[in-house]
């Protein structure tokens, strides 16, 4: 088991795939209304429901091993408040199910919240698609060679230079509005982006829906 791990579940389109490596976590957790709509059917037990319970369903039978974690406070989202509650209990590393798809402003939110955290934490995001996270300032990636990926920004990026792309860049500026870099190809073992300010998001494709 990896230390300071948490797989966490949120209330978005419900996960195709699993992650089958449960053992490498410290802990697992949901919110509430994750559990709920789709958490509860799988084989997957976690450690804690955490949320304001307003999708709480108490004719539902709650296995014992599973800590309810109460989180009324209302300026904050489920997500926000399963984030703080791990990282009480030591956890920097964060990968998260659940977080995209339905209400678009829930997915909108989410990032805003990983947005607010990423500098702290190591957030990783996994949809049906793709998987996706916020760049360091110097990022190096492997095995995903043969890979779509994409670079948003959220805020100015500027000095951005990516190696081991179909179509590098160097020095660039992107921007929402402006330029952005969308279906780039990884082409090399190690691929790598830097950039001086900004904050980037990185969308890399999963083989499993490469048909």
């Amino acid at each position: 088991m990896q230390r300071n791990t948490a797989l966490l579940f949120v209330n978005g389109e419900p996960p195709k795939f699993y992650p089958n490596n449960l053992d490498s976590y410290t802990y697992i957790a949901a919110t509430d209304g994750a559990y709920h709509n789709y958490l509860i059917n799988s084989p997957i037990i976690p450690n804690f429901i955490i949320g304001d319970l307003d999708s709480f369903d108490n004719s539902l039978t709650i296995p014992k091993q599973i800590e309810i974690i109460h989180t009324p406070d209302q300026n904050k989202t489920d997500f926000e408040k399963a984030i703080l509650f791990l990282a009480d209990k030591s956890v920097t590393t964060f990968d998260i199910y659940g977080a995209c798809g339905h209400a678009s402003d829930h997915f909108l939110g989410n990032i805003s919240v990983a947005m607010k955290y990423y500098h702290r934490f190591q957030i990783t995001f996994y949809d049906n698609y793709c998987h996706f996270f916020f760049a360091k300032r110097y990022q190096k990636m492997t095995n995903v060679k043969n890979r779509i990926i994409s670079l948003m920004p959220l805020s100015k990026v500027t000095g951005l230079t990516i190696t081991g792309f179909q179509y590098p860049l160097t020095k660039q500026t992107l921007s929402l509005g402006g330029s952005v870099s969308l279906r780039n190809k990884i082409i090399s073992d190690l691929a790598k982006i830097s950039f001086k300010n900004g904050d980037l998001i990185v969308f890399i494709e999963d083989l499993r829906n490469v048909n």
